[in-house]
């Protein structure tokens, strides 16, 4: 094991490299944690809570686990957060060590008082860090449903928490699902967790419902899509075979999937397999995403039961989009068992098409639900809210913030 000095001297030549100087030391200032810069769901979030913190005047310090992906990399620059590259290695016990003396340095170089862990399972390695170097608020947020196919992976991520329950404040869950999950296949109480909303910024998405969204005309395909990384827990692999079943249908369609990810290859030979590399596009990952979300006519959205949320679901709702989503706990949740959207058994191509037809055929019906998804986005899942119930979980928004009404507004529970 590396002495303490070696490991923060290596610690400080990375920070020397990667960090900006560091500014209003006065502020209290939250440590962020993300596994990269990928353009993806965490680190979209890690982004918009410090745009948010950063103009209430709270300081946001962002550490990166792993130097790439790095597509986030100019939109942090942009906004002037200040970020660390940790550079843990992706294998080897010797990480979780180096994990944990890097937090603490990082801490304490700038006089921390809060720790927002996104990855978890690592969280119990910060969590020790932060709290050796006085760090008083730490919280670890659970984005998706604990994994329901491997037991090996499941018993670990539960070492992981128990491991880490003495020095974490809260296991702060994206909804009351992955709450449920949390609870009983991780062996934490109740009172350990929160259910805390991903929020988004609102405006942005708002506008791409202004986009004309009427009934395709038969020259011009019907253009349904979908955003998420191409990874095990999605599952573009049901809505490319819709695809197929639509066009044997006769169905002027477009499928653009968005995002990039390790299944690409495996969905690349799905595709050419299917024969619809005419109509299902893989656009990989795109920096105009409310712009592409405008221009669909529906949102599918194909997923499986480790589900947490999904931002881009929250991101088309918004949007005003019709959606069809996968029948699971997550989406069940977010679209009100169906009022909001049309549901759909998870891993069936052909009842997913069939939801794809019934939105073409009834339109006035699929707007209405629509319009209600709209609805609740606007009013449970903006950013500033997602905010200021973290703040105040990691004990810094009373002091920015004044006294808050948190735990009496929607989406929130201990």
């Amino acid at each position: 094991m590396p002495s303490v000095n070696t490991t923060l001297r290596s610690f400080t030549r990375t920070e020397k490299h990667l960090t900006r100087p560091m500014t209003d030391p006065d502020k209290p200032t939250i440590l962020i944690v993300v596994a990269s810069l990928a353009a993806e769901g965490t680190p979209r979030l890690a982004l918009e809570l410090s745009r948010v913190w950063m103009a209430r005047g709270i300081r946001p310090v962002v550490a990166v686990m792993h130097e790439t992906p790095d597509d986030l990399r100019p939109d942090f620059d942009a906004l002037g957060v200040e970020y660390v590259n940790l550079g843990i290695p992706h294998r080897g016990y010797a990480r979780y060590v180096k994990l944990t003396y890097k937090l603490f340095a990082l801490a304490r170089r700038y006089r921390a008082c809060a720790l927002l862990s996104m990855p978890l399972g690592w969280h119990a390695f910060m969590a020790i860090g932060a709290r050796l170097a006085g760090i008083r608020g730490v919280v670890a947020h659970i984005g998706n449903y604990p994994d329901t196919s491997a037991n090996r992976i499941l018993s670990k991520f539960r070492l992981l928490v128990q491991l880490g329950r003495p020095f974490t404040d809260h296991l702060v869950c994206c909804s009351h699902y992955v709450r449920d999950g949390a609870v009983r296949r991780f062996g934490v109480s109740r009172r350990e967790t929160a259910v805390v909303y991903n929020g988004l910024p609102l405006s942005v998405f708002a506008r791409a419902s202004e986009y004309p969204r009427a009934a395709t005309m038969s020259d011009k395909p019907m253009i349904i899509g979908m955003v998420a990384r191409l990874e095990r827990h999605k599952d573009q692999a049901t809505l490319i075979r819709a695809a197929r079943i639509l066009k044997e249908r006769g169905r002027n369609i477009q499928v653009w999937l968005i995002g990039e990810g390790d299944r690409r290859l495996e969905l690349e030979h799905l595709i050419q397999d299917n024969n619809v590399r005419e109509i299902v596009k893989l656009l990989g990952m795109r920096r105009d995403v409310a712009d592409l979300i405008g221009h669909m006519h529906l949102f599918a959205f194909s997923t499986t039961p480790d589900e947490g949320l999904g931002i881009a679901l929250l991101e088309a709702m918004a949007a005003g989009v019709p959606i069809v989503a996968s029948d699971v706990g997550a989406c069940r949740e977010v679209l009100d068992n169906g009022q909001s959207g049309y549901l759909v058994s998870p891993g069936d191509p052909v009842a997913l098409a069939d939801a794809i037809d019934a939105v073409c055929s009834d339109a006035p019906s699929a707007q209405e639900r629509a319009a209600k998804a709209r609805q609740k986005v606007l009013r449970e899942f903006s950013i500033e809210e997602m905010a200021w119930r973290y703040a105040a979980l990691l004990d810094v928004g009373p002091t920015v913030a004044g006294p808050s009404a948190i735990s009496a507004t929607p989406g929130f529970a201990h």
